[in-house]
């Protein structure tokens, strides 16, 4: 088989939560090797996640990663974090950098250390400007850049459950890091990058930011209803929270939306002849359609307007991800295990907690695809990264380890 398209780059990710670990995964998939830098006196919280099966969030993050454990606080903690960043390509953090600097890993010096070496800093709003500094997280930041006044209703802000500006943050860190690999590759040039999440989720309400750049109109809380285009929603259908989308955006979509709903006489009412109409009315409308929706079930409204030539998708729920045919014709998901996390012991000892099913990147890469594997526990690549990579010896290795600075 063909290398893999990052095979040769070694990363060292030192960095917790989503955005960060996110991108090192995606090159960890793409033949990275990712080593993971932490130390169980101040381990990553989100190992606690989700509450129902605590550490089984961790499979979004930490698939085929390398993991040391390493406390940089200490003088010679400090000094294996030099000589672990001089053997590798790309060094990743979203650490603060008061934090960075109070032990001497401030990023001019890790520069200093490899010509070459090429960094990435993923702040939460930037290090400069009025917000500088500034703390955030991605729950936080769908709000700071827009994205929840675009959506709910009129009186309630539409907010998603998730830290989302951390997912297409990883992108962007990734994208950054494999662009600036390209550079080195041409110039022999390393590099400091910095990527904040607020900036990566103001990009994506462009057209709302650019309507108001252009025209002064601040965006409307519409729902699921679209300005120019009606019908134009999410319509209740049999069953407990089920739910289709339909959006008609043209005459022939009309005609063929009201040809599937069996041609009712209300179609054919004054206050639907035009889209302008329909728009202008589109609650009244709305109405009208559910009572058609209701008898059937989503999957069987999304086929009968597929089937005709009208835009129309089910509303999942996690179940019908689970048992969706398509993304398993794709090859998305695998069962693997995962860990119980306890503090007490070092990360080797920790026990498998259970198996469960995760994802594997959305990427279909032809010849060098995508991999997937297990996570590693929290210092279990000890002996290789500290022996074979660094050249310690066992008995060095045993010392530090007994001396906290390998914990």
């Amino acid at each position: 088989m063909a290398k893999k398209a990052l095979e040769g780059i070694r990363v060292i990710e030192f960095g917790l939560y989503l955005a960060l670990p996110l991108a090192t995964r995606l090159m960890a998939a793409m033949g990275a090797e990712v080593i993971k830098v932490e130390t169980l006196t101040s381990l990553d919280m989100s190992w606690f996640g989700p509450i129902y099966a605590p550490g089984s969030l961790q499979l979004e993050y930490r698939p085929l990663k390398r993991n040391v454990t390493l406390d940089v606080r200490q003088p010679r903690g400090k000094e294996v974090m030099e000589e672990l960043i001089k053997k590798s390509d790309v060094y990743m953090t979203n650490l603060g950098e008061g934090f960075l600097t109070k032990f001497g890993l401030d990023f001019k010096h890790v520069q200093s250390l490899k010509k070459d070496l090429i960094v990435l800093w993923q702040t939460g709003l930037g290090s400069v400007g009025p917000y500088g500094g500034f703390k955030a997280y991605g729950r936080l930041m769908q709000h700071a850049c827009a994205v929840s006044t675009l959506t709910g209703s009129p009186d309630t802000l539409g907010v998603a459950n998730i830290s989302y500006s951390d997912y297409h943050t990883s992108i962007f860190n990734a994208m950054a890091v494999i662009g600036a690999l390209e550079r080195r590759r041409r110039t022999g040039k390393g590099c400091f990058i910095e990527c904040p999440i607020y900036e990566s989720g103001v990009v994506t309400v462009g057209p709302a930011f650019l309507d108001y750049q252009a025209n002064k109109v601040v965006p409307e809380r519409r729902e699921n209803r679209h300005r120019f285009f009606a019908p134009h929603g999410a319509y209740p259908c049999k069953g407990t929270d089920r739910w289709c989308t339909i959006a008609v955006t043209n005459e022939a979509e009309w005609k063929a939306f009201c040809k599937v709903i069996g041609n009712p006489a209300w179609t054919k009412s004054p206050k639907f002849a035009s889209a302008a109409d329909r728009v202008k009315n589109a609650k009244e409308m709305d109405g009208l359609i559910e009572g058609w929706t209701l008898d059937y079930d989503a999957y069987e409204v999304m086929k009968k307007m597929q089937k005709a030539g009208v835009s129309s998708g089910i509303v999942a729920k996690g179940e019908d991800l689970d048992r969706s045919p398509h993304l398993k014709s794709h090859g998305f998901y695998y069962e693997t295990e995962f860990y119980s996390a306890n503090f007490e012991k070092p990360g080797i000892e920790w026990p498998v907690a259970g198996t469960t099913v995760t994802w594997k990147e959305p990427v279909y890469m032809s010849d060098t695809p995508c991999m997937f594997g297990p996570m590693h526990k929290v210092g279990q690549d000890n002996d290789y990264v500290y022996g074979k990579l660094l050249g310690m010896s066992k008995a060095e290795i045993k010392k530090l380890t007994e001396e906290g600075v390998f914990k």
